[in-house]
């Protein structure tokens, strides 16, 4: 996300407000949170070179370079992430190298490196209009190596609407929205076209998960009389089910970068 109003700088000053909050500054649903790293992990290999963007405090940076010999970069437009970061990585032995740094979109075009895999969790999401997410995604895939794949994993309004549909159907509110988010249109981007890039492939994977906990949990907690928690014990039983229809808000569309001469 650039920098260029008012607005936007009420989105980064939530963003570093939420920095005190460590592993849980980028979500306050630890089981989602889990699951997405469980999702980005997948599609990481050792040797790779990795950019994080929109990092956050580096909770899934931290993770893979724990698990994988990886040479990270963490990105984030929030300062105060990129500092909670830092302090959380000089704390931890990670297999591959981490590093962070401040830095928007407008940030990328400064970067010497290119990427094999470039990866985002709920930061795209954070631009006010499609124009902005559209030029990010752009931005983005232009780091990548011929052949390097961005794992571009956000939220959907076309994800949510299902959930909510269920919802109706329970007897349940819709959920909406944060006021800093304006999810992803499905059909945006299954029409966008970017030079020398493919979109080859759509991850549903969050979908058990938000069926279980916006639905199932959210309708038990209701008929008890006591507001849905995050670490319900049903919750974590998405942690052992494979993804199931297209009801979650979260997806992965995977966007590869054709190999020279394709």
């Amino acid at each position: 996300m650039k920098i260029n109003s008012a607005a936007d700088k009420d989105v980064q000053s939530f963003w570093n407000s939420r920095a005190a909050l460590g592993v849980n500054a980028g979500s306050n649903d630890v089981v989602a949170k889990q699951i997405e790293i469980e999702a980005i992990a997948s599609y990481v290999k050792d040797g790779m070179r990795v950019l994080d963007f929109g990092c956050g405090s580096g909770v899934t940076a931290l993770e893979l370079a724990c698990r994988y010999e990886v040479d990270l970069l963490g990105m984030d437009y929030a300062e105060e992430m990129v500092s909670k970061a830092l302090e959380l990585g000089s704390s931890i032995q990670t297999k591959g190298r981490a590093h962070f740094q401040a830095g928007d979109v407008g940030s990328l075009s400064s970067l010497a490196e290119r990427f094999d895999l470039v990866y985002s969790e709920r930061a795209l999401i954070n631009p006010k209009n499609w124009e902005e997410q559209r030029n990010a995604i752009a931005a983005i895939t232009g780091l990548l190596l011929p052949g390097g794949i961005y794992v571009m994993c956000e939220n959907s309004i076309d994800g949510l609407e299902a959930i909510n549909e269920l919802r109706r159907y329970a007897g349940l509110d819709s959920i909406s929205p944060p006021w800093h988010n304006r999810y992803m249109v499905d059909a945006e981007i299954e029409a966008l076209s970017l030079p020398g890039v493919s979109l080859v492939e759509i991850n549903y994977f969050s979908s058990t998960y938000y069926f279980i906990s916006r639905v199932i949990n959210a309708w038990l907690s209701a008929k008890e009389g006591v507001l849905p928690s995050y670490d319900a014990p049903v919750n974590k039983l998405a942690l052992s089910l494979p993804p199931i229809g297209k009801m979650g808000q979260g997806r992965i569309w995977v966007w590869r970068k054709n190999s020279v001469g394709t």
